[in-house]
């Protein structure tokens, strides 16, 4: 693990400097839980703290000059572990790999660091062998358990962390933050498709992707509006797992853009999207084509149908 540059994470530099103090009145667990959406950067503040426990002069942030972070900065710290899963799952062997790390002797003479990533995946033996750990850390050992989804984790297991939950940034903070990360105009579905998390914004912003999701959405767009062909852009939509947001995001952004549409298909259309977005998991194959196209063609309908004065325009036609 190289050092890490607490500067390149500005959103975390209040829980960062609450860390730091814990640490150095001598109050920090031994046991964290970092819990936020997939790309707030659960993993960096993981690092971040790793690098300033591991530090032999540290202050707010470690300092960068001391051997063990010269060991840190070149990838070759002995007293950081970091667990990942390599399948679905992290299993028993990984949490023997952690036990035997934790229980041998600190190779710089200080604290020793494991960071857990994606802890949910943990077996139940795993989370159970885990738990001998958590209950009688070692001395100057520190566990950080990093997760995006707390629910799927063993009460036992959260009631013995420390929990920093990371929060997404607002709109606004995350345009302001990518505003220094990139230059031009920043698209404005990235909010949306990112959820408030800066990393994976980024990442999607400096992404080839990003053309597509952009040419897919002008396309639903379109075919809302009944002026674009289904079989194409539903061929398109085939196995993407962002399904559920682009759906969200181009309905929204018509209901905020277009004239309002009356009541009751207001309502239709949100309940429609709610079914769709409730079974897709369970939507498989071809099912779930049908089942797209099947909701499409009912958005187009109800557009079509629930524009605010085509009824009376019509009474006055005749």
């Amino acid at each position: 693990m190289a050092l890490p540059n607490s500067r390149s994470y500005p959103w975390l530099a209040d829980s960062l400097k609450q860390l730091a103090e814990l640490y150095q009145q001598q109050r920090l667990a031994h046991a964290l839980l970092f819990y936020g959406p997939e790309g707030i950067g659960k993993l960096e503040l993981a690092q971040v703290l790793a690098a300033l426990l591991l530090c032999k002069a540290p202050a707010a942030t470690a300092c960068g000059q001391c051997k063990s972070c010269l060991l840190l900065a070149a990838g070759n710290h002995a007293d950081i572990l970091l667990l990942q899963p390599e399948n679905a799952s992290l299993g028993v062997d990984e949490i023997r790999r952690l036990t035997e790390f934790t229980q041998s002797k600190a190779q710089q003479s200080g604290n020793k660091v494991v960071i857990v990533r994606h802890a949910e995946r943990l077996t139940e033996a795993a989370a159970n062998a885990l738990l001998k750990t958590l209950e009688e850390p070692p001395q100057g050992c520190f566990l950080i358990l990093c997760t995006a989804q707390a629910q799927r984790l063993k009460p036992t297991i959260l009631s013995r962390c420390q929990r920093w939950d990371l929060a997404p940034l607002s709109p606004q903070q995350l345009i302001d933050y990518l505003h220094t990360q990139q230059q031009g105009p920043i698209p404005d579905f990235i909010t949306s498709f990112s959820a408030g998390a800066p990393l994976k914004a980024l990442s999607l912003l400096q992404s080839s992707e990003l053309e597509t999701l952009q040419q897919l959405i002008a396309q639903l767009q379109q075919l809302i509006r009944n002026s674009e062909p289904l079989a194409p852009v539903i061929k398109q939509l085939e196995g993407r797992n962002d399904l559920t947001l682009l759906l969200s995001y181009v309905l929204r952004q018509h209901l905020t853009t277009e004239p309002m549409p009356l009541p009751t298909q207001m309502q239709a259309l949100q309940q429609s999207l709610f079914r769709f977005c409730r079974d897709e998991q369970q939507i498989l194959g071809q099912n779930k084509t049908l089942a797209l196209s099947a909701l499409l063609t009912e958005w187009r309908a109800l557009l079509k149908a629930g524009r605010p004065g085509r009824d009376q325009e019509a009474r006055w036609k005749s």
